[in-house]
């Protein structure tokens, strides 16, 4: 008996001794070949700055879209009519100038019953009114009216402005609303403001001014209406996007008044709807920041309805009449002008602007299109079919 019990304890050692073998052995293996580095070796491997480093098949790398990157990336309403978030000199440190040609004044040299064009004289925005479009665009339509109007004086004594007044209750922020006020400094930066902000500072300075005009808020028209009133020769000052891109969701806060949530996107812009080519799919645009452009309709459509299809018109009362050296509509006149040009400061750069100039990092015009004087613009500023550009 005491003889078997030995043999087993001998047994019982072997087996533990073998076991203990091959547990050194396969961890040698693991040492010397490398299989199954440690956490700290995946790390550094991973944020390598090696240019010729490939990293692993399963690794998923996203690449943000330009557009949206820069919009997201500066919250500088400058143009591209952006939500707030620093000032205006931002974009000016940053060498980002380029050549453009911006066309401030066309008449079509073709057009039948279903093209409309309305000329009237361009104002820029810019230098003075970095994020000023929505006023820039109503000073476009007073001068159409025949009022001597200036950009910086609408802005600065007739545009209802504030910063918000931002109170706190119940885990809610309350703000004034852009509805109502140009939220900010149209001098330097802000959110912006929509129609009736605009409604005011209209009937304010056309009453200071004489009269003879009506101020008509016709937000939330289908885009039809807004193409009826561009038939009877009245152009429509209107919202959609900065070069018709996607806007962003940026903010939400409540009516201080009302109480009504009130969302905010970027790229945001105001400018006068002068025309319409049913046949070619596009609208033409009095833009405060481009100049006169065509875009896809489609595209504006769709950003418009995104807009809260802000819409104003002013319509002239008895007696009174739109300047005529603002132009008159296409269906009324077969005259071809060349174009006139501007002389555009875009990030300390003056560039001098030529007629029927092109860059290619803009835009690529074909002989077509160029020879009635306008084009379309998708969003990585280059043209498409209109098929193409429609949401």
């Amino acid at each position: 008996m005491n003889e078997l019990i030995t043999r087993l304890a001998v047994i019982t050692v072997c087996v533990i001794v073998l076991a203990a073998a091959v547990i050194f052995i396969i961890a040698g293996i693991n040492s010397d070949g490398g299989s199954s580095p440690d956490i700290g070796d995946i790390s550094e491997s991973f944020f390598s700055e090696d240019d010729g480093e490939v990293l692993p098949a399963d690794v998923s790398v996203t690449v943000s879209d330009p557009q949206t990157e820069a919009s997201s990336a500066s919250a500088v309403k400058t143009g591209s009519e952006t939500a707030p978030g620093g000032s205006a000199d931002t974009l000016d440190s940053e060498d980002t100038s380029v050549s453009r040609t911006i066309i401030t004044s066309r008449v079509r040299k073709e057009y039948d019953s279903n093209s409309v064009y309305i000329d009237m004289e361009n104002v820029l925005q810019l230098p003075e009114l970095p994020v000023g479009c929505e006023i820039t665009a109503l000073t476009i339509l007073l001068r159409h009216c025949g009022f001597d109007a200036d950009k910086t004086d609408l802005a600065k004594n007739y545009l209802p402005q504030s910063w918000g007044n931002p109170r706190y209750e119940d885990g809610k922020t309350y703000k004034d609303s852009f509805f109502d006020y140009f939220i900010g400094d149209p001098f330097s930066r802000g959110y912006g403001c929509f129609a009736s902000a605009i409604e005011k500072a209209a009937n304010s300075y056309i009453a200071d001014h004489g009269g003879g005009f009506t101020v008509k808020n016709i937000s939330g028209s289908h885009p039809d209406v807004l193409y009826d009133y561009l038939a009877e020769d009245v152009p429509v000052l209107c919202w959609a996007t900065d070069g018709m891109i996607e806007p962003e969701y940026y903010e939400t806060w409540y009516d201080n008044e009302t109480g009504e949530q009130l969302d905010w996107y970027l790229n945001e812009h105001c400018f006068v709807l002068a025309g319409f080519n049913m046949n070619a799919d596009i609208v033409t645009l009095n833009d405060p920041m481009k100049g006169i452009i065509d875009y896809n309709i489609n595209r504006f459509e769709t950003r418009y309805d995104q807009m809260y299809r802000q819409a104003i018109v002013i319509i002239p009362e008895d007696g009174h009449a739109y300047s005529k050296a603002s132009g008159t509509s296409e269906t009324q006149a077969a005259e071809t002008k060349s174009p006139e040009t501007e002389t555009v400061t875009e990030t300390g750069t003056e560039t001098e602007i030529e007629p029927g100039t092109e860059n290619a990092s803009d835009t690529d015009i074909s002989s077509e299109t160029a020879a009635d004087g306008g084009w379309i613009w998708d969003d990585s500023g280059e043209l498409e079919d209109a098929e193409e550009l429609g949401d």
